[in-house]
């Protein structure tokens, strides 16, 4: 009898340890990604004049200022663009070359960052995570708090879908 209790003890000590051990990785990850954004801040606002913040927290680089002929996505548009996401460790977990998306359907940072762009031009997104995934991902590779760094060139956009097909 006393075996059984105590395993049955150690199983709930078990049990409730291990999500506090995962916690605390993602608690670290949480961290590591403010510190980034913290120095990156540091390190451009000010300094570098192709460095932009919003309101929001949405930092971003432009690269490629685009054709100048102001035409910009609305929130509501489709866009042509081709991209590469990646984690302030700087592994990838997306990347895709020519892909028409909803504006509609996107996370909040890329919605406002894209709003920014002309046709033809090339940004840096950097996404906090509130505008981004927060501490919900649909994705496995992407951990809760996760900043996510999106090179981003945009080809085309449109309010039709048929538009933007090849």
């Amino acid at each position: 009898m006393k075996r059984n209790s105590l395993f049955i003890l150690f199983i709930s000590l078990f049990i409730i340890i291990l999500p506090a051990c995962q916690e605390d990785e993602w608690a670290d990850w949480k961290l590591k990604n403010d510190l980034y954004m913290e120095q990156l801040i540091k390190d451009h606002k000010g300094i570098d004049s192709t460095f932009y913040m919003t309101n929001s927290g949405l930092c971003y680089q432009v690269i490629i200022p685009g054709w100048n002929y102001n035409r910009k996505p609305s929130k509501t548009d489709y866009v042509k663009v081709s991209y590469t996401g990646k984690l302030v460790d700087g592994s990838v977990f997306d990347s895709n070359s020519k892909v028409i998306l909803d504006m509609t359907e996107l996370v909040k940072g890329w919605q406002e960052g894209l709003t920014k762009m002309n046709g033809g031009a090339k940004y840096r997104f950097y996404i906090p995570s509130k505008l981004g995934y927060d501490t919900l991902s649909t994705m496995t590779d992407i951990p809760p708090h996760s900043t996510l760094i999106f090179d981003v060139d945009l080809i085309d956009s449109s309010n039709s879908l048929l538009y933007l097909i090849d």
